[in-house]
């Protein structure tokens, strides 16, 4: 009986140190990947090669402007792009080289600004913008302003059904947005949470 048990614990010691060093052997296997340098547009790439996939660090001006997925010299798939200062500007979903899908994006002192869908590298479709503070500002459906508006800050603003919200977290205004104002149907509240009118809006004024 002693000697069954000693057997079994062997193979499982034997089993143990067969499975670490395994773990060893992959673990040197990747680091020992050889990093390739190849151009991009405004730039360069390195990293190494998955089937056709690269996986790599994008520089530009010798600074990290992005990390992730490329094929063919583009971002694709899950990955990150940075601000000059270094800090993390967006991380989520590239399609194209551009922000699309979910993601998040931040301000440039590292708080959170966006998060929720993007198009094309804009925010478009549900997600929620946030203020200074991080407070939640604004939750709904998001869309990018028409081109002759876009010398403002930003280009995405709520389009369609929405609700804004006071700093102190109460709802200040739910319904119809167009381009970033209120505009058709919709309820706007004071800070203390009662109901100021109820109706229909245009360019943000209740409507006469």
């Amino acid at each position: 009986m002693g000697g069954i048990i000693l057997l079994v614990f062997i193979i499982i010691v034997g089993v143990g140190i067969w499975l670490y060093l395994t773990a060893q052997k992959n673990g040197d296997s990747a680091s020992q990947q050889q990093l390739i340098k190849i151009p991009c547009q405004d730039g360069y790439i390195i990293g190494y090669y998955v089937g056709s996939r690269f996986f790599g660090q994008r520089f530009v001006n010798n600074r990290l402007a992005s990390e992730g997925i490329f094929v063919n010299a583009v971002q694709v798939g899950p990955g990150k792009e940075y601000f000059e200062n270094g800090l993390l500007k967006y991380e989520g979903n590239f399609a194209n080289g551009l922000a699309s899908g979910q993601g998040k994006l931040y301000e440039e002192n590292g708080k959170l600004k966006y998060i929720g869908n993007f198009t094309n590298g804009y925010a478009s479709g549900q997600g929620r913008i946030f203020d200074k503070n991080g407070k939640l500002k604004c939750e709904g459906n998001f869309a990018r302003l028409p081109s002759n508006q876009e010398n403002i800050k930003d280009p995405s603003v709520p389009n369609g059904q929405c609700k804004e919200y006071y700093d102190n977290g109460q709802l200040k205004y739910e319904g119809d947005f167009v381009n970033g104002v209120w505009h058709g149907e919709g309820r706007s509240y004071d800070r203390n949470g009662r109901l100021i009118y109820k109706g229909k809006f245009a360019y943000g004024k209740p409507a006469k």
